[in-house]
């Protein structure tokens, strides 16, 4: 239902997605950058635990990344509620906790992976 949801939006406003994408490639190196030298470094500061700073340089490298898709979340979000009858907000805060979520579990996987290398 989310997929058909985001497909019908992306249909409509597909200028959306282009700026979105414009937007992430203009600014990598900020959202990037940003979690990982002074999110990273401030944690590493309060602690030595390898699992809380990358856990906290991934939350914010995906909450970063997920901004650039508000508009479409909202959009989707509001389609969403009209199906579900729930709030817009209730709906929202759901569906960008779920891109935050994501957005952070791939920055994960690509960061160690990077660092692998």
């Amino acid at each position: 239902m989310y997929l058909q949801s985001y497909l019908f939006v992306l249909k409509k406003n597909f200028m959306l997605l282009i700026m979105a994408a414009f937007l992430a490639v203009l600014t990598f190196f900020i959202w990037t950058g940003f979690p990982i030298f002074i999110i990273g470094s401030s944690i590493a500061n309060l602690t030595t635990n390898l699992v809380i700073i990358h856990f906290f340089i991934a939350v914010s490298g995906g909450l970063l990344f997920s901004l650039f898709f508000l508009p479409i979340n909202l959009k989707v979000a509001k389609r969403m509620a009209e199906m579900k009858r729930r709030s817009v907000l209730g709906s929202f805060i759901r569906l960008e906790t779920m891109w935050i979520l994501g957005s952070s579990l791939i920055y994960e996987t690509i960061l160690v992976f990077a660092i692998q290398l």
